[in-house]
């Protein structure tokens, strides 16, 4: 396997080896660059180093120290940006903090990450958040409040300590479907070589404008699309939330290029009332979801004829593999791509011998992946393999072509009268059918002790009456008849359970379909 992990990708920058050096590169090279679009305002290069310094100054007027820990609970936007870099450039880790989180789940990262302090505001999205933050156990003097509208916060002038290559750019919490949140530790030089890796599978150029309305706390936002944006040298238009109409019209207006949205915020997209009076012919390139479907609605619905699919996970540093942008459709549609140059990927059996290809087995990764959750040791137990192989739990083939394709989790993995069935081959061959947006296949036990396959389906606008019967009859004319739910539930959208990090929750999913 070749290994580019210090080779410049095709229309990235020349690199910083940490998030806050890229930015003085890019404010000395192109210091009038348009930097950030975002709800606070614009900022180029030049400004968008100034307030990182400002705020930096303030950060270490507050006594943040090299290698403590700075929590970030804002809506996506300018604040979120400068305050988490700023706490890099004052040598700090960041631990980005989940909006929709209560103080019991707030006490858990703060506890967690052992965070010193965190930048916010009185008030996000309708909340007190000052009041959640005093119950969690902060106390009040460890809050740095900064309001939509108020300057920079700044400091005296001072030198600033920065970030060391090696250092921990942030603490990420992630949860699998049955799990408490857990703490990934993630560090500065591996998230730039594989951010470039990301951008140069997009095909990224400068000019480009990324548009991107996920909260920036997922690692989609900050260990993604953020650092991508920085090491190719494109301005990043954010938004707080995708919001249909709204969403259209300001990718639009700023002839964004680049598509950041998995399949949730596409359909947000396609459902806005005035979708077809939008022209968003802008869009180039991008990453997406991970079903055939998604992709789907992407490339023909959305035209982001140049999307790329994608497998990833927060602790391989976002991406590991992803089509590129100029694979044909079948590719796309129906692989990951090959891995990035950045990390290994191997296919093993139970033992962890790899498997030949086209045969399914776990997908273990190496290279830019974490050293190991932070914490309780407990928490690494069967997490790595012997010559740091990390085992992601998720199932798939590499293909003879080197390309991958996800069967499911190994968890998730049914037993139907003695048969394995890999859940996501019967969620694709649901939403094949042209009245199902999303699907969900979980295994229930039966009055009888045994495990059945049953489906919650989310449909696309008002469900006809016989849906779920229908959906029988669409299985059974393409599959096995072993693949046939033995029970199919017509959900709304806001019906479907989620994780702490706002996933799906087969968990949780299960136990209401039980």
């Amino acid at each position: 396997m070749p290994n580019a992990l210090h080779e410049k990708e095709p229309g990235a920058t020349d690199i910083g080896e940490t998030l806050p050096a890229l930015v003085g590169l890019l404010a000395a090279s192109s210091p009038t660059g348009e930097a950030i679009v975002a709800p606070e305002g614009r900022v180029t290069w030049a400004e968008l180093a100034e307030d990182m310094h400002a705020c930096a100054s303030a950060l270490v007027a507050r006594g943040v120290r090299p290698r403590d820990r700075v929590g970030v609970l804002l809506p996506n936007g300018l604040r979120w940006i400068v305050a988490a870099l700023a706490a890099h450039c004052a040598g700090a880790t960041v631990v980005p903090i989940n909006t929709w989180y209560r103080s019991a789940e707030i006490a858990h990262v703060l506890d967690g990450a052992a965070v010193r302090l965190v930048v916010t505001e009185e008030q996000v999205f309708g909340r007190d958040t000052l009041a959640e933050l005093a119950a969690a156990g902060l106390p009040g003097d460890r809050a740095l409040v900064w309001r939509a509208g108020d300057p920079t916060p700044a400091g005296p002038p001072r030198d600033l300590p920065g970030a060391r290559p090696d250092d921990l750019a942030y603490v990420l919490f992630t949860s699998g479907s049955t799990s408490r949140p857990k703490p990934v530790p993630l560090r500065h030089d591996r998230l730039m070589r594989n951010a470039r890796a990301i951008g140069g599978r997009q095909h990224l150029v400068r000019g480009d404008r990324l548009w991107f309305s996920a909260p920036f706390f997922f690692g989609y936002g900050c260990s993604n699309a953020l650092p991508v944006a920085l090491t190719h040298g494109v301005t990043l238009c954010v938004e707080e939330r995708p919001a249909g109409d709204t969403s259209l019209a300001f990718i639009a207006r700023e002839r964004c290029t680049v598509y950041y949205g998995f399949g949730p915020t596409t359909r947000n997209l396609l459902a806005a009332p005035g979708f077809a009076q939008h022209d968003i012919s802008s869009l180039r390139t991008g990453t997406t979801g991970f079903t055939t479907e998604d992709k789907r609605l992407v490339r023909e619905e959305l035209g982001v004829t140049e999307v790329c699919g994608v497998y990833g996970l927060t602790e391989a540093y976002g991406h590991s593999a992803m089509t590129d942008a100029h694979d044909p459709l079948d590719v796309l549609l129906h692989t990951a791509g090959r891995v990035l140059d950045t990390q290994e990927l191997r296919i093993t059996d139970d033992a962890g011998r790899p498997v030949p290809a086209g045969e399914t087995g776990e997908i273990e990764l190496r290279g830019c992946v974490m050293d190991g959750y932070l914490g309780d040791p407990a928490l690494n137990d069967g997490a790595f393999r012997e010559g740091g192989w990390l085992r992601t739990g998720d199932l798939g083939t590499l293909d003879a072509d080197g390309r991958l394709r996800v069967v499911g989790r190994r968890k998730e993995m049914l037993k139907v009268k003695g048969i394995n069935i890999a859940p996501i081959e019967v969620e694709e061959l649901l939403c094949t059918h042209p009245a199902v947006d999303q699907a969900f296949v979980v295994g229930v036990e039966d009055e009888h002790g045994t495990e059945e396959m049953v489906a919650a389906v989310v449909p696309r606008g008002s469900p006809p009456p016989d849906l779920a019967v229908d959906l029988v009859a669409h299985v059974r004319g393409r599959a096995a008849s072993y693949k046939v739910p033995s029970r199919i539930e017509v959900l709304a959208q806001e019906q479907l359970p989620l994780t702490d990090t706002g996933k799906i929750s087969k968990r949780l999913l299960r136990k209401r379909l039980s």
